[in-house]
């Protein structure tokens, strides 16, 4: 991988890029031993060369289990140390494993190899491979050992149905024929086609059999139709973009590394201290003093705070990087400092070398997304925004990758969630703000349009409680003592907020309150989080880390080996976006805008979901999940509450307004 900068290279840039390079040395078990509370150990002192990795591969024994009897060896080892290694009682050779070579591939770990290289090269979820192997030690494979491999097909396979089923049409698909065309022929929505065939997501197939949803009452003909099952007929996937080309790249034919530009604002320039000449009359003496530069750093030893969160970005992605490396993949990453200016946006635009980008990681300020994404769009350059969460980008780039999901569609999966919980006494708490009530009412037309399909409309009561000092003391007219109480506060004004539940977490005590709220409230810092606790708070988000996973527990160990400190926010999308877009590069090439669907990726606080809301728009992610703080003081991922599938191929419907309407205060 390649790196470059524009502007002054600064040390700190560099230091994390380094990497040490271990000779290889012969590892002499000792023969001395010694008992310890009945336990049998191995006295071994440490040599030069000599690594943790190295001394419990020559015992044949975890990493783990030494580490416990040795807690200094937690901080590194020394020449000299003396270690105690537990003694693995020899094992009886075991029966040869008796394997299934047409479900299973048995892979010989090499040296280098890791469990994101088996995943990556296999295709298969670091789950799955664990899963299949008990007692596999990820962080410590060794060379030699035999990890087992489930063998895919070599196309994805739709389940077969049971074609004796009075309750379906079974319908041939023609050549030409679309989802939408089907659905109009028998007069059922898409939505009802798609429940009925739990793989039709992936696209239809001429000569493949559906089945069509019959009406109520509708007169049964039986019909004589014989369907080829499935399973025997492993045919390509067809996604609904013409020609997507999602099986029939080969990254190892492609035979050159892709480029890739990522682009943040890292203010390097103002991590250098910087002093100017300053006048000071002291006893009617003037005198000249230097003076530190505003805007720059007072010492070499400190970074500037615009810096922080953008270079903790780019830790992130260097260690997805190292695990992409890892699997094969190579990348020519050009990193530019693009401070908050227009000016130098532009200049990086007419670099040599992006002539020959094929994906672009950034910018982050609004000022300077336009610029690229007007770029981006004209080139056909795929651009992927980390952080920007506005709506015009993505309507004016079809190439324009939005991670952070828009206030629209965090409110729409909220909405859905809700619908699920009919009978509830739902109450829409706001403060009149004109500049809310364009949010408002998005909300309102989503939650009354997801009740009304599932059916649910007249059995949930719905208020509106435009709230003020003069409604604070009357706010518990609005709940209902006899049933659950749903209450929405679609605002992020931390003080309106605050007041709020302030009053709400008085009343919750007599009242069953369960509360929805935003995602920017976890930023709030003058609300007590046992409101939260108390009032059992949900909201959508696209982010989430369960510090139990593997995958994460590794990253966190390489981040604090590498950079001596905690990862937040930053660190982790910063990884997850690099590893996400370069694992799609390296399966399906540069264009892999209609093969998102297919990807497999393990990534530690997201579940990306791209979708576009018209065919000329750029990708929103609608990977949200509903997050739920409970009564004993846990915070809980409820996980995604919509079908994947169905929402990564079905456009995002136009609002539409429900005729019914709620009370309003």
């Amino acid at each position: 991988m390649s790196f470059k900068f524009t502007g002054f290279i600064i040390l700190f840039l560099f230091a994390w890029t380094a990497t040490a390079q271990e000779k290889g040395v012969v590892i002499e078990r000792s023969s001395e031993t010694v008992v310890i509370e009945g336990d049998e150990y191995y006295v071994h002192t440490v040599r030069k060369g000599e690594t943790l990795f190295s001394i419990c591969r020559a015992y044949n024994v975890s990493q783990k289990d030494v580490l416990l009897k040795n807690p200094s060896a937690y901080i590194g080892l020394q020449i000299g140390q003396v270690l105690h290694i537990p003694v693995v009682p020899e094992e009886e050779p075991e029966e040869p494993e008796v394997r299934d070579t047409d479900k299973y591939i048995y892979h010989e770990i090499e040296e280098g190899h890791t469990l994101f290289f088996l995943s990556q090269s296999y295709n298969v979820s670091a789950g799955e491979i664990e899963k299949l192997n008990p007692g596999l030690e990820v962080d410590n494979l060794q060379i030699g050992q035999v990890v087992k491999i489930p063998r895919r097909a070599p196309a994805i396979v739709r389940k077969g149905f049971d074609t004796e089923d009075d309750r379906y049409i079974h319908h041939r698909v023609e050549k030409g024929e679309t989802r939408w065309s089907i659905s109009k022929m028998y007069g059922i929505e898409e939505e009802e086609l798609l429940k009925a065939n739990e793989k039709l997501a992936w696209g239809l197939r001429a000569g493949e059999y559906i089945r069509i949803p019959r009406e109520p009452g509708e007169p049964v003909e039986k019909e004589t139709v014989t369907i080829p099952p499935a399973e025997e007929k492993a045919e390509p996937v067809i996604t609904d973009v013409a020609d997507a080309g999602c099986i029939d790249f080969d990254y190892e034919g492609y035979d050159k590394p892709f480029n890739v530009a990522l682009m943040l604002p890292l203010f390097i320039e103002r991590n250098y201290p910087l002093e100017m000449p300053d006048t000071v009359e002291v006893d009617g003496r003037v005198t000249i003093k230097m003076k530190p530069v505003p805007g720059h750093v007072e010492s070499v030893d400190e970074l500037h705070p615009a810096t922080v969160p953008f270079l903790e970005f780019y830790q992130g992605a260097l260690i997805a990087l190292d695990s992409l490396k890892e699997a094969g993949l190579s990348v020519n990453l050009h990193v530019y400092d693009t401070q908050r200016n227009p000016a130098t946006v532009h200049s990086i635009l007419e670099k040599r070398e992006m002539r020959n980008i094929d994906l672009v990681i950034g910018p982050v300020y609004p000022e300077v997304i336009k610029i690229v994404s007007e770029w981006s769009r004209k080139n056909g350059v795929s651009l992927v925004s980390p952080f920007s969460a506005r709506t015009e980008f993505l309507s004016q780039n079809p190439r324009f990758f939005q991670v952070m999901p828009t206030l629209e569609t965090e409110l729409e999966q909220a909405s859905y969630f809700i619908s699920n919980y009919p009978g509830h006494n739902v109450v829409l708490i706001h403060s009149g703000n004109i500049r809310e009530m364009d949010t408002v009412e998005k909300l309102k037309r989503t939650l009354f349009s997801t009740l009304s399909s599932s059916g649910r409309r007249l059995e949930t009561a719905f208020k509106e409680v435009v709230y003020d000092d003069s409604v604070a003391e009357n706010l518990h007219h609005s709940l209902k003592s006899d049933k659950p109480n749903i209450v929405i506060i679609p605002s992020s004004n931390q003080a309106f907020v605050a007041g709020v539940l302030n009053r709400l977490n008085i009343m919750s005590n007599r009242f069953d309150i369960t509360l929805f709220g935003l995602n920017d409230w976890t930023r709030f810092l003058n609300i007590d989080v046992e409101y939260f606790h108390n009032m059992e708070l949900h909201y959508a988000s696209p982010f989430f880390v369960d510090f139990s996973c593997d995958h994460v527990k590794y990253f966190l160990r390489n981040y604090r080996r590498r950079y001596n400190s905690e990862p937040q926010y930053y660190g982790f999308n910063g990884y997850d976006v690099t590893l996400y877009f370069l694992s799609a590069m390296k399966t399906f090439g540069s264009d892999f805008q209609a093969c998102l669907p297919l990807l497999n990726v393990d990534l530690l606080q997201s579940d990306f979901m791209f979708r576009k809301s018209n065919p000329r728009y750029g990708f929103e992610n609608n990977g949200l999940s509903i997050v739920k703080y409970t009564r004993d003081m846990n915070i809980m991922n409820l996980g995604l509450n919509r079908d994947p599938i169905t929402m990564m191929f079905t456009d995002i419907s136009e609002d539409t307004d429900d005729e019914g309407g709620g009370e309003e205060e």
